[in-house]
């Protein structure tokens, strides 16, 4: 699991980038350790600072663990995405290292959706670890969901990962989390929420540029988190 942790967080862990894609079924197993430890920060500073303050605290420690590299793939495709013009156009503004006014937008309502989230959640100590551990299982469920549906484009990240994926990876990664309905009851099944953004951004994708790219599942991960946390706000 040190391969996923070196490419998928700030961990500072020796990876290989192959070994990571032929560990991705691993992932969602990962995602849940890692969240455990946000929960911990978030629930130790909430109780000594105000709650604005340790809601601003757990949203730096979730960038400063997973690091801002699917983040910056948001921005990336929302600059595609909201590019007018043919297929080529709306690639080369995917591609451009320069980040547009759609981009800057869609990073901007993430962090504040995030935000939003985190101050409104109010849960026990059971709820609030499933808070933040569904949503992190969710976000790499989606990310999982993208790789194993959709086609990638010839060269890049997205096309390593997809060279090593199985067909059993995508079922193991869920099956993988299920002991954890024991732990946190019927709503750990808000991990779909993952599943239903993949197939709705790798669709978009699809449309606008012919593949789905590596900044196509860093927006999948990204939406994922924050609409999860969204829907566990309501139901918990």
């Amino acid at each position: 699991m040190k391969d996923l942790l070196s490419f998928f967080t700030r961990i500072p862990v020796k990876g290989d980038l192959t070994k990571a894609a032929q560990q991705v079924y691993l992932l969602n197993l990962m995602a849940f350790l890692i969240s455990i430890l946000i929960f911990l920060i978030y629930d130790f500073s909430r109780r000594y600072i105000p709650i604005l303050f340790s809601t601003l605290i757990t949203i730096f420690s979730i960038y400063a663990v997973f690091g801002l590299l699917h983040l910056d793939g948001l921005a990336d495709f929302a600059d595609g995405v909201m590019k007018k013009g043919s297929r080529e156009d709306k690639i080369r503004a995917l591609k451009d290292v320069n980040t547009g006014i759609s981009g800057t937008f869609s990073v901007v309502m993430i962090i504040l959706g995030l935000f939003v989230a985190i101050y409104s959640f109010h849960g026990n100590f059971l709820n609030t670890l499933g808070f933040f551990s569904i949503s992190e299982i969710s976000a790499k469920t989606s990310m999982i969901t993208g790789i194993a549906f959709f086609k990638v484009p010839e060269n890049g990240l997205a096309k390593i990962f997809k060279d090593f994926y199985k067909s059993w990876y995508l079922p193991f990664s869920i099956v993988s989390v299920m002991p954890l309905f024991f732990i946190f009851h019927y709503y750990i099944l808000a991990i779909g929420i993952g599943f239903l953004v993949a197939l709705v951004i790798g669709n978009m994708s699809m449309n606008n540029f012919g593949f789905v790219n590596g900044d196509s599942l860093g927006s999948m991960n990204e939406v994922s988190r924050v609409l999860t946390m969204w829907l566990l706000c309501i139901i918990l």
